[in-house]
């Protein structure tokens, strides 16, 4: 019984599909014959495609980066703004800069018929595809009305972003260049006043080396110490002496004072008046005094620190002016070509066999559903014959 209700149901299908074979094979021909006479009327297109190599990652052009290294934890690096030199070169692309300028030299907008120069520029972004592919290098497909066409808008696409890439990087260079500039003079004027402020304080306190003079002063306290000690023990054996001279006791009494003496101005522990003495002036060319000599190595310690730290800062921004004007300068290519642009063998649109295979294979399936749908139908209204008669006389009415 199901064998026979199967091959029913096949016979069915096969008494449909021959008794409207008609319309099958009409709208199937027609369509096809209509779908190739539309791919012979769409105009042809040509892709090209060329291949470029970013430019390199530029460093830190002041040498900064070692700065920010430890602030920012490993990996983490991509996710705080910084971008790759493939996605600096999209954004490039998609810059009416680099379209307006290939637009103007090959006049684009009298061949795409654009009413303004703005829907050429986005007529030829569309008809450019761009990929990155894993290694960073960025593959371009341009599309035109030919192949010749095609191949000379991607090499001049290249060629202008390779020309945009290089102003941007000698703009940035003479920018660099300019505060660097700048920033030297200040720092000259910095350098000139710390100096200045380091020579009046030398002038102020008598001081010519510092640690020479620390150094003569140590060894003429630990002579004169050594005097005085002598001095003082001589003159306490003749005090216990009964027989000692008189003249000879003063004598060692003021050599004793005047060695004090000598020894608190030298200490700094007293500021006697200059009496124009050779002593005086002898110790005043010591220059000061060991008491204050702490504060004021305190002191000449910071302005020399900021006369070399100054200094240090000069030669540095000086070895980066020279290398801003040496980028400046340079104008050799920042983009590699790896693949230049050739004419097409093969054009990319239209495909015209696939346009006519695959609207033949959507008439074929359409004018099959609807050969069954008119056999349905057909079938409906036979066996119910008496009751659409009724129908329309009800709907007609009564003659």
């Amino acid at each position: 019984m199901d064998n026979q209700v199967r091959e029913h149901s096949l016979l069915d299908y096969a008494y449909v599909l021959t008794k409207w074979r008609r319309l099958i094979v009409t709208s199937f021909l027609a369509v096809a014959v209509l779908s190739a006479a539309v791919s012979l009327v769409l105009p042809e297109e040509w892709t090209a495609n060329t291949k470029l190599l970013p430019p390199e990652e530029e460093g830190d052009q002041l040498g900064l980066s070692m700065l920010l290294g430890s602030a920012v934890p490993a990996g983490l690096s991509g996710l705080v703004g910084a971008t790759t030199p493939s996605d600096r070169l999209l954004t490039l692309l998609e810059s009416r800069l680099v379209l307006g300028a290939v637009v103007d030299s090959h006049n684009l907008e009298r061949l795409y018929d654009a009413p303004y120069r703005d829907l050429a520029i986005d007529m030829l972004n569309d008809r450019i595809d761009r990929e990155v592919e894993a290694d960073g290098t960025l593959v371009m497909d341009v599309t035109a009305s030919s192949p010749e066409l095609a191949a000379r808008l991607a090499n001049d696409l290249a060629a202008e972003l390779d020309k945009v890439h290089r102003d941007f990087r000698r703009q940035r260079a003479k920018s660099l260049r300019g505060f660097l500039g700048e920033r030297i003079r200040l720092m000259q004027e910095e350098l000139k006043s710390s100096a200045g402020a380091l020579q009046a304080f030398q002038e102020k306190h008598g001081l010519v080396d510092l640690e020479a003079q620390v150094t003569s002063s140590v060894e003429i306290v630990e002579t004169i110490v050594k005097r005085l000690l002598d001095r003082e023990a001589r003159l306490a054996q003749m005090t216990r002496q009964l027989t000692a001279e008189r003249a000879n006791r003063n004598i060692l009494l003021l050599e004793v004072e005047e060695l004090r003496n000598q020894l608190e101005k030298v200490m700094g522990e007293t500021t006697g008046e200059e009496d124009g003495g050779g002593g005086e002036r002898f110790v005043r060319s010591l220059g000061p005094s060991l008491r204050s000599l702490p504060g004021l190595m305190f002191q000449h310690g910071e302005l020399t620190r900021d006369v070399y730290v100054n200094l240090e800062i000069i030669r540095y921004l000086g070895t980066k002016l020279e290398e801003a004007k040496y980028r400046e300068a340079l104008n050799t290519p920042t983009i590699q070509v790896l693949d230049r642009a050739t004419p097409p063998m093969t054009r990319s649109a239209p495909r015209r066999t696939l346009i006519v295979l695959s609207a033949s294979a959507v008439s074929l399936v359409f004018s099959v559903v609807l050969a069954f749908l008119f056999e349905s139908w057909n079938r409906v209204a036979r066996e119910n014959e008496d009751r659409i008669d009724s129908i329309r006389q009800l709907l007609h009415g009564p003659d």
